[in-house]
């Protein structure tokens, strides 16, 4: 069985394009990234990386891994998720990430709403555009991106690989898309 921390480390390397930036977005020194993906390569049995220029590039054999790996992981996140479900109160942080006007439109009721019905979630928010936080939520740095999209503009790169909720009131309507989820109804703006 491959380890799974070296194929989160293929995986990172994927969406992230560089060794450089996989250390960074995972506290390894560029050194200790390099010999992960050889340890892995020696795991595999196959090459997993071929230079490209100053870069490299994953193998046909480490793209099958990547998406085997992505398969792993939204497991392990369903299992996370049900076993957060199991217990009776709900706790964790929540990573998101919105543009601007999404920030101070939408996050002090969402979190109001949080604080008195889930006081034991704590929420991480960082204020980006989807260009960045989007390829952020496949790899994993947000849990949850508010992004935006206009008649005619396509959306930010790899989008499609990820679930869309739209939202088709100003700010989500006067209530909930779904008059039975448990979220808060938003509070509709002028205009």
């Amino acid at each position: 069985m491959y380890n799974l921390r070296r194929l989160e480390v293929l995986r990172e390397l994927k969406y992230r394009g560089t060794l450089a930036a996989v250390a960074t977005a995972m506290s390894y020194s560029p050194s200790a990234v390099s010999q992960q993906l050889t340890l892995l390569e020696s795991e595999v049995g196959a090459p997993l990386l071929e230079r490209e220029g100053r870069g490299v590039r994953l193998t046909p054999q480490a793209e099958i891994l990547v998406a085997r790996t992505e398969k792993a992981l939204r497991e392990l996140e369903r299992a996370e998720t049900e076993i957060a479900a199991s217990l009776r109160e709900v706790s964790g942080t929540l990573r998101v990430a919105a543009f601007q006007t999404a920030m101070l439109a939408l996050l002090p009721a969402a979190l109001t709403w949080l604080r008195e019905h889930h006081p034991r979630v704590r929420v991480e928010a960082t204020q980006a555009e989807p260009d960045t936080s989007l390829p952020g939520l496949l790899t994993r740095d947000f849990d949850l991106v508010i992004d935006e999209t206009f008649p005619g503009h396509p959306r930010a790169a790899r989008a499609s690989e990820v679930e869309h909720h739209p939202c088709t009131r100003t700010p989500c309507g006067s209530r909930p898309l779904n008059p039975s989820s448990p979220w808060p109804s938003w509070p509709s703006t002028p205009g």
